[in-house]
This record gives structure tokens, C-alpha cells and sequence, in this order.
């Protein structure tokens, strides 16, 4: 089972100022990591958000704008790869209007929502929330922070591939009827 989890925190609407990557190969967390993003909107910061995530203007500082970061970073975690967030429609907007704002070419992946998944596995549960389902199923972590949040959904996946009996993502989804998009962008074209 291969997949990527992805997580955005954002200081204001969609801009982002930290993403998390939590990365799953042969059914196990290979690799989680984290990077603050000098956000667009520099220096304001949505006062709401960050009293949700707590990431401040000093610690921003000296972090690098998401353009920076894709080229020498993020890219590779994207190209072609089958992506989850738990709430995806979200955090695919932020990437999509982030990559439009500095003009990047948008890759091309596959990805599914966690929240969805967990609505269609756990129907007996109340909320489906990435807080209240970590709490339920024993997952402990440091709640909206990108890296810890996208570890978290990685395991809520895998939680779920283990009860529906499912080997691989493509069984996940067959089981669970949760729907799977394909985001090409490729007719949106940089220098970059």
C-alpha cells in the first residue's frame, strides 16, 4: 500500500504557511516531514488561524516562500503520486491556488479525502473530525501542526485498510465506495 498524506496549515483563506508530508510504502510510514512556508501575505496572519495552529509571524521569519520550497523540495512528492488528506477538498485548494499564484505547472496525481473513508468505515461514529477519530482509535499527536496532522491521516488510512481487509489503496477504495480524482492540471503552464 502506497500512498502520500498531505496536510496545509494556512495563514489566511488559502495560503498556506506550513505543510506536512507523511509518506506510506508497502503499508508502513516511511518518511514524515514538515516545512514553514513564508506565506504570500506576509506579515499578516489570519488572527483565528493562528490561534488554531499557533505558527506566529517570528517563526516565519526566516522561512522560505512556497515557490522556493516546491522546486527544491516538494515536487517529487507529487509527480504522479496517489495523494490523501483528511478534508481533501481543502488542502487540494490551497495547493491549487498556491501553485497559481506563483505560477507553477501543476502536477498530476491521484488523491482521495480520509474524511470521506472514515465516514464510510465508521458509520457508527458521531464526527469524523481528524481530532475526535485520532482520539477514538488511540492516535496520539500535536493537533494542527502539518507534519503531525498528515502522519495522523496516514494511520486513520491504514486503520481503515486494516478493518476493511483491504492490501492496497485501489482496495481501500473498491471496498469502501470512496471516490478517487485524478487532479491534472497539465495544460497549466510555467517557466518553472
Amino acid at each position: 500500500m502506497n500512498f502520500t498524506a498531505i496536510d496545509f496549515e494556512t495563514a489566511s483563506s488559502n495560503i498556506p504557511c506550513e505543510i506536512g508530508l507523511c509518506v506510506v510504502r508497502e503499508g508502513k510510514i516511511k518518511e514524515t516531514r514538515s516545512w514553514l512556508i513564508k506565506p504570500s501575505c506576509f506579515p499578516y496572519m489570519n488572527w483565528w488561524n493562528q490561534q488554531v495552529h499557533g505558527i506566529s509571524n517570528e517563526m516565519l521569519e526566516n522561512a522560505v516562500t512556497f515557490d522556493q520550497l516546491w522546486e527544491d523540495e516538494l515536487k517529487p512528492y507529487f509527480m504522479n503520486e496517489r495523494l490523501v488528506a483528511h478534508n481533501a477538498p481543502f488542502d487540494v485548494g490551497v495547493l491549487k491556488a498556491t501553485l497559481n499564484h506563483y505560477n507553477i505547472t501543476h502536477p498530476t496525481f491521484s488523491y482521495f479525502c480520509s474524511c470521506q473513508l472514515s465516514r464510510r468505515v465508521w458509520t457508527e461514529l458521531p464526527r469524523h473530525g481528524l481530532g475526535y477519530l485520532c482520539d477514538e482509535m488511540g492516535i496520539y499527536f500535536n493537533h494542527h501542526r502539518a507534519g503531525e496532522d498528515a502522519e495522523a491521516c496516514a494511520k486513520v488510512v491504514l486503520y481503515a485498510a486494516r478493518k476493511l481487509g483491504a492490501d492496497d489503496v485501489e482496495n481501500i477504495v473498491q471496498k469502501s465506495g470512496v471516490g478517487v480524482r485524478l487532479y491534472d492540471c497539465s495544460a497549466t503552464k510555467s517557466n518553472k
